[in-house]
């Protein structure tokens, strides 16, 4: 019995659901019922859910992943937001003790010993199409949760979710035996899982499950290559191109006319619609409110709506090094559809700041003109320095200014146009590639390329107008061999043991079985 109690209580952390599951907690002791009633299926299924609004933490996994980036600083300004994990995840001189790579771990590792616990629970219903389709559904976020760990750690503590005493040792798995672990159960479940329009938005499909599938191997080179250039690895670009040839072709998917609507605070229906493949779900209304896009970038005097200037943090910007690749006149770069309302545009706000009403705003002291500069420093920046990335649009009325409403993109028809694009170029079909970055190139309204054009730079620019925020940025710039590379506040050549994270602390406290990662210092 309590072995069950442990179970039950890694499930009903997190309980809260993204999805239309039902929200419910369930009671310890009646654990036999659980598991011998079927209709209790969607109270297992629902924390596995949970991880994924998880993963867009600005405590944990967004932030450790994009920090890293040339896509996101949090600069020290004063008092605030003074920290050195902040600093050290920019500069890359992050150790074990990095508070957000700790949260990382965690969070990963607590969405799969959910997936697991709740996997264990439904081997024990009867095995009806609908719980092998949750089964599977829940296998998926599974594989995700290695694939992370992987991506980010390089290695994970595992176990079987038929190996329920969590008392006793884990195994360890290292990158191949994730990454092989990761192919194995997705090739397992895409059979099962359903296509778009057979389950609720929000549920996990059938393409949902291509689209990791294909992100594993366009990243496979890397996973068993040598770092920073990978070039001894084994590539896989024709898996990833065909399975990407099967979501653009099912017809299930089709890609916005209007980028933004895929962004602004009620986009769910515009995203069901178009070419979202896996939203994670937000809603204030019952307590399951997204990350804080608005408050941690804007400034204190920024307010509007309901957003007081408590509720705005003056924290994170891009840095000149991304800003820089843009091309102004690309819609992506700058709307002002709501505007009138907030006093802001959307996307990359710099330049002299206004209100609603049009009145030039100052600094929060009073002393000087609130113009937002592209160059920062991140050990000490003033107060109006650094362009600030308003991508999720936030919704003036809303009586939840304390964070978003947003369903978060991640996964979308476009990234498989551009991860196809990407083995096509690399494989050799510089054509075929150009094909597919036009059709996102032309749909956004910017002017297509021609053959001569087209580089891997290019491909990897594109990826960063798409995808800028989207906790991607990290994955592309190790694959581009672009991570290590010095960049604006970031003077030094990154050592290419960094591309993965360190094990943190606490993880070894609590198992000292773990190894630290290559090049970290050992525990001791």
């Amino acid at each position: 019995m309590k072995k069950l109690y442990i179970l039950l209580a890694i499930l009903v952390v997190g309980i809260t659901s993204c999805t239309d599951l039902k929200e419910e907690i369930l009671d310890e002791q009646n654990g036999t019922a659980i598991v011998s009633d079927s209709t209790n299926v969607e109270m297992l299924v629902t924390p596995t859910y949970a991880f994924l609004r998880d993963l867009q933490s600005r405590g944990a996994g967004w932030l450790a992943q994009e920090t890293c980036t040339d896509e996101v600083a949090f600069p020290t300004r004063g008092a605030n937001w003074n920290s050195a994990d902040y600093r050290t995840l920019f500069t890359h001189d992050y150790a074990a003790s990095n508070s957000y790579i700790k949260n990382t771990w965690n969070s990963y590792l607590i969405g799969f010993a959910r997936c697991n616990v709740a996997l264990f629970y439904m081997a024990k219903l009867p095995q009806s199409d609908d719980i092998k389709q949750y089964i599977a559904e829940v296998k998926f976020i599974r594989a995700l949760s290695m694939y992370l760990m992987n991506d980010c750690f390089g290695q994970m503590p595992f176990r079987e979710y038929t190996e329920y005493d969590y008392a006793a040792d884990p195994h360890y798995y290292n990158r191949k035996q994730i990454v092989d672990r990761v192919i194995q159960e997705l090739n397992e479940i895409i059979p099962v899982l359903k296509t778009k329009g057979s389950v609720p938005y929000g549920r996990v499909t059938k393409a949902a499950a291509q689209m990791l599938l294909a992100k594993t191997y366009l990243n496979y080179q890397v996973y068993t290559g040598t770092a920073p250039a990978f070039s001894d690895g084994t590539a896989k670009w024709t898996e990833t191109i065909s399975l990407c040839n099967d979501i653009i072709n099912s017809g299930k998917y089709t890609l916005a006319d209007d980028w933004w609507k895929l962004y602004l605070s009620d986009n769910a229906a515009y995203s069901d619609a178009t070419e979202t493949i896996l939203p994670i779900i937000y809603n204030s209304s019952v307590g399951i409110g997204g990350i804080p896009w608005i408050n941690m970038t804007l400034d204190y005097n920024q307010a509007f709506g309901n957003y007081l200037t408590s509720n705005l943090w003056n924290g994170c910007c891009t840095t000149p090094t991304f800003y820089n690749t843009w091309d102004p006149s690309d819609p992506r770069f700058k709307d002002n559809r709501l505007k009138s309302v907030t006093g802001f545009n959307l996307g990359f706000l710099v330049g002299q700041q206004y209100n609603a009403a049009g009145t030039a705003l100052v600094t929060k002291d009073g002393g000087r003109s609130l113009i937002f500069t592209p160059e920062f420093s991140v050990a000490n920046s003033a107060e109006e320095q650094g362009v600030r990335v308003v991508k999720y649009a936030p919704n003036p009325t809303t009586t939840y200014p304390g964070s978003s409403e947003n369903d978060f993109q991640y996964y979308r028809l476009t990234d498989a146009y551009l991860m196809r694009a990407e083995a096509k170029f690399r494989n050799g079909d510089a054509s075929g590639a150009l094909n597919d970055i036009n059709a996102i190139r032309t749909k956004r309204g910017v002017a297509a390329y021609v053959l001569s054009d087209l580089t891997l730079e290019k491909i990897y620019n594109e990826r960063g107008y798409e995808f800028y925020w989207e906790n991607s940025r990290r994955n592309d710039m190790i694959r581009f061999n672009k991570y290590c590379e010095a960049r604006y506040e970031k003077p030094s050549v990154t050592p290419s043991y960094k591309i993965l994270f360190p094990v943190p602390l606490t993880a070894y406290d609590a198992d000292k079985n773990i190894v630290q990662n290559p090049g970290y210092p050992a525990f001791q």
